[in-house]
């Protein structure tokens, strides 16, 4: 795996290793800041959790304030000189009279006096359990005989400590209160008991301002788990909370809760505070996500920038590969082509500069050069050309010549006006010509032939394709007929074969001169391959055409076959190429 990548990143181009390796440091930067801002930010949310704690416990401490703003009027109460007197005054007097009557309306009036100074007591009842019972105040319904016997033995048992009961389910208000004992003679007589209703959801209400948010969802609970206080929750039933105080994100009907938590040691009563997380830490999620999108943003416009830095620092380079491997096909104008004409003076510009250069001289060069060969290849070809005309008009002139002496003078003469059309063809300066008037040059020098040679030979020409479309050198199968009556006809005893086929292949146009004279034996075989046989006559037929073809069509094919009494066949295998196509 690790061979692989390897070669993976030595495989990879020059701008993506420079984009690779800026895009990791900028990436490691990048995860090393965000990771620092949420760190940060861990911090930030930690102080905000604590924060929200705080605030709590300030308002457990407002509540309890207020709790205890009741219990001092308890003791005010208790304690009045003028209450003190006025009902050791009652004491004295017997249930039912006028004097009674009159002192119980002036501890009504005390009373009331009293009671108006605390906004959160709802009544004051006075009770001394035998002759009387009052209440001042709002009437709130009556708590439960069972409940408020409860609560008077409770605080006869406390002789005058504050005795308080927490709101039940069947009555939402806090009841407490203390025994009034006489104290100015230091008898410590009861004089009865002050009940005080105290409405703590109307207190709760009062102080809930002291939250920071705008709408706080509050639920304050006793250690018997019931509810004295609950507003706005979402949910009726509250996750289980462990320990004195602390805070943790909840998730309630699909939504996100922040939820601290905070309990009385006194009291007893737990303090809970829950609103949705967005709505104070909203902004810092909020500010998280903008940070991570402005560090992708970032990334994704580096990545950008630094791709075009790095193609514009290695683009001239890769124009210079391009150019090279262009070089090695031979090809330096396509090469010249694909470098940049204007070019930095930075080491990449110079060098592309110096490779232009050189290219410009090499290919100044090889033109020069090429256009030397052209010059003395064509003029190699029109030497060899130049050798077949005259030695083919000697060789018909020669026939003319043996027939007027034989006599034949209407033959001679056939062959003076076949010889003047073949001449116009055969005596033509092109160098070239198509298959198809090579074969008709051939058939025109055949048509000759047998007017000299009569019964001795019997010449046939075959052609096949489309001959008209391909170029071939001229001259090349009139001096294999040739060699063929040379060698075949005029050796032999009986009447030989000469045949000429021209056809057009797949590849390749196929040409054969085939006679069934008395053929060569190997070692002269051998000679007429390699053209170092003593010739007959002038001699330049084979080896003339095979230098022809040989500067022309490379890639040509001569074959040589012969073997006694088996004749003598020569095929040539000519490439295609178009009529009017440049050769050479």
């Amino acid at each position: 795996m690790r061979q692989k990548l390897k070669q993976k990143w030595s495989d990879l181009r020059l701008a993506g290793k420079m984009a690779l390796v800026y895009l990791l440091l900028l990436f490691a930067a990048l995860v090393a800041a965000l990771a620092a801002l949420q760190v940060s930010f861990s911090i930030y949310d930690g102080q905000l959790y604590e924060k929200s704690l705080q605030e709590l416990d300030f308002f457990r401490q407002r509540v309890n304030d207020s709790l205890r703003s009741v219990e001092n009027f308890s003791y005010e109460l208790a304690t009045s000189v003028e209450i003190q007197s006025q009902l050791a005054e009652m004491k004295a007097i017997p249930a039912g009279t006028a004097a009674y009557s009159y002192q119980l309306y002036r501890l009504r009036s005390l009373l009331t006096t009293e009671i108006h100074t605390h906004p959160i007591v709802k009544n004051v009842r006075y009770t001394d359990g035998q002759k009387s019972a009052i209440t001042v105040g709002e009437a709130v319904g009556e708590v439960g005989g069972a409940a408020w016997e409860a609560l008077l033995r409770e605080m006869h048992a406390a002789r005058g400590a504050y005795v308080t009961h927490d709101p039940a389910g069947d009555y939402p208000y806090q009841l407490s209160g203390r025994d009034i004992l006489k104290f100015s003679d230091s008898s410590l007589d009861y004089l009865g008991s002050c009940v005080i209703t105290c409405d703590v959801r109307g207190m709760i209400d009062a102080e809930i301002s002291a939250l920071s948010a705008a709408d706080p969802a509050l639920c304050v609970y006793n250690r018997a788990g019931t509810v004295l206080y609950e507003r706005g929750l979402p949910e009726d039933t509250l996750p289980a909370l462990a320990g004195v105080q602390g805070f943790r994100v909840v998730h309630m009907r699909g939504q996100r809760y922040f939820l601290c938590w905070i309990t009385d040691a006194g009291r007893g009563w737990t303090y809970v505070n829950l609103f949705p997380y967005g709505e104070i830490y909203g902004k810092s999620v909020a500010v998280r996500y903008a940070m991570v999108a402005v560090f992708a943003g970032i990334f994704a416009l580096s990545a950008l920038l630094m791709r075009r830095v790095a193609q514009g620092i290695t683009s001239p380079l890769q124009h210079f590969t391009e150019a090279m491997q262009v070089v090695e096909t031979g090809d330096f104008q396509k090469a010249l082509a694909i470098l940049p004409t204007h070019t930095a003076k930075d080491e990449t510009g110079q060098l592309i500069q110096e490779f232009r250069l050189m290219l410009e001289q090499i290919d100044t060069l090889i033109h020069e050069n090429y256009e030397k060969q052209l010059l003395l290849q064509e003029t190699r070809y029109k030497m060899l050309q130049a050798q077949i005309n005259p030695h083919f008009l000697n060789n018909l002139l020669n026939s003319v010549a043996w027939l007027i002496k034989a006599g034949r003078n209407d033959d001679a003469a056939r062959i003076v006006v076949e010889l003047g059309q073949l001449l116009r063809a055969a005596l033509s300066k092109e160098p070239y010509t198509t298959a198809a008037q090579e074969a008709a040059l051939v058939q025109s020098y055949i048509a000759i032939q047998k007017l000299r040679y009569k019964n001795r030979a019997e010449f046939q020409l075959k052609t096949e394709g489309d001959l008209e479309r391909w170029q071939v050198p001229r001259m090349i199968l009139q001096p294999l007929a040739e060699n063929a009556i040379l060698h075949g006809v005029d050796n032999s005893l009986t009447p030989c074969v000469v045949s000429v086929t021209v056809r057009e292949e797949a590849d390749c146009l196929y040409m054969s001169v085939e006679d069934t004279g008395p053929g060569m034996d190997g070692e002269r075989l051998k000679a007429v391959r390699s053209f170092t046989a003593a010739p007959k006559g002038h001699g330049i037929g084979l080896k003339n055409i095979s230098e022809r073809l040989a500067t022309a069509f490379p890639g040509y094919e001569m074959t040589i076959d012969s073997a006694p009494g088996a004749g003598t066949s020569v095929v040539l295998r000519i490439p295609k190429r178009k009529a009017g196509e440049s050769l050479v």
